[in-house]
């Protein structure tokens, strides 16, 4: 097929094939970061911050940008990846409806070079994402391991295998088989299956690193034959493996979220 394409694309003028490679280099220029009148901006190594005035995390822009770097570079440790060679522009929203207003989507969101943060969600959540689509390999097919990734590196300080087994003791306990079914993962609670989704993925992590983890975030067989190649267990027990392996971390019976406080430094919120 490229032989043929190739040859059609000799015998084309000169001027057609100028005007494509101009075009294809448009393409790929960065989308322009949106200005927002009368909000101030701080640099700091790999970001651009943008906030209102009177901002809280303004005012602790110094705190907060140190941070977030450490969270960069953590992610991108832990995900094996290169850090990013593009400036992040961040954007700290007052709250997530007046992000919406401003901005015209749901909050927080990230497009190629931004992320909106509504300070309703973990200080890592968004960032997470946005590495997760800078990975050079093809998006996963199971919504639980996208979830678990990004959930596990939200910098929320939450125990998500003692939330795990929460819901086990109290019958709440979201099976493998309804986790890999994207459909079934769907219609289950948010909170609940990206708790599990995060403990499962910091187990697969933990014990067989980060690379066969990518090789069964981008397999195209099913997930029962990638756990049977990868793990050289059956799904009975590689589910039970799991949750042998989260019942370390169990501590009591408690799956209360703890509210975001604004007012706690990023830099204490730790992985």
């Amino acid at each position: 097929m490229f032989g043929k394409y190739g040859k059609l694309l000799i015998t084309l003028p000169l001027m057609i094939l100028s005007v494509m490679v101009f075009n294809g280099c448009q393409d790929k220029k960065p989308e322009r970061p949106p200005h927002y009148e009368g909000w101030q901006i701080y640099s700091y190594k790999h970001f651009i911050y943008h906030f209102p005035p009177d901002n809280f995390w303004g005012r602790n822009i110094d705190r907060f940008s140190t941070a977030y770097e450490r969270y960069l570079q953590e992610d991108c440790e832990f995900l094996a990846m290169e850090m990013p060679e593009d400036t992040i522009h961040f954007y700290i929203h007052t709250d997530p409806r007046s992000g919406k207003e401003l901005t015209g989507r749901e909050l927080p969101y990230h497009t190629d070079n931004q992320i909106h943060w509504g300070r309703r969600t973990p200080f890592g959540l968004e960032l997470a994402r946005y590495l997760i689509d800078k990975m050079d390999m093809r998006m996963t097919d199971y919504q639980v391991l996208y979830d678990g990734l990004a959930t596990l590196l939200d910098y929320s300080n939450s125990d998500y295998h003692h939330q795990t087994i929460s819901l086990v003791e109290i019958g709440q306990y979201i099976p493998l088989d309804t986790l890999i079914d994207n459909e079934a993962y769907g219609r289950t609670n948010q909170r609940h299956r990206e708790w599990e989704a995060a403990s499962l993925t910091a187990f697969i992590k933990y014990n067989f690193g980060i690379n066969r983890f990518k090789i069964l975030w981008q397999s195209t067989s099913s997930f029962e034959q990638s756990v049977r190649d990868l793990f050289e267990v059956d799904m009975a027990a590689f589910e039970n493996n799991w949750n042998e392996f989260a019942r370390q971390y169990f501590q009591g019976i408690d799956i209360q979220e703890v509210p975001m406080q604004e007012n706690v430094a990023p830099d204490s919120i730790k992985q």
